[in-house]
């Protein structure tokens, strides 16, 4: 993740655009990548949209029958 902060930190130099916000989007594992984000980095991602992101559902975090 650190990675897509680096490159967002280097176009948003070479553009001049240090005061754009930005905000992270994906589905099922993007989701969840973008849901990090935003945790993880708020001064960088503004927001997140986080679309079918199983971000609890982890071994022994949930059940794993709740859906169903």
């Amino acid at each position: 993740m650190f990675d897509y902060v680096e490159i967002l930190k280097a176009v948003k130099a070479e553009y001049k655009m240090e005061n754009n916000p930005v905000i992270a989007f994906g589905g099922s594992y993007g989701g969840m990548l973008a849901a990090w984000l935003r945790m993880k980095f708020p001064y960088m991602f503004h927001g997140a949209l986080a679309a079918s992101a199983p971000i609890l559902f982890f071994k022994d975090a949930v059940n794993p029958y709740g859906f169903n």
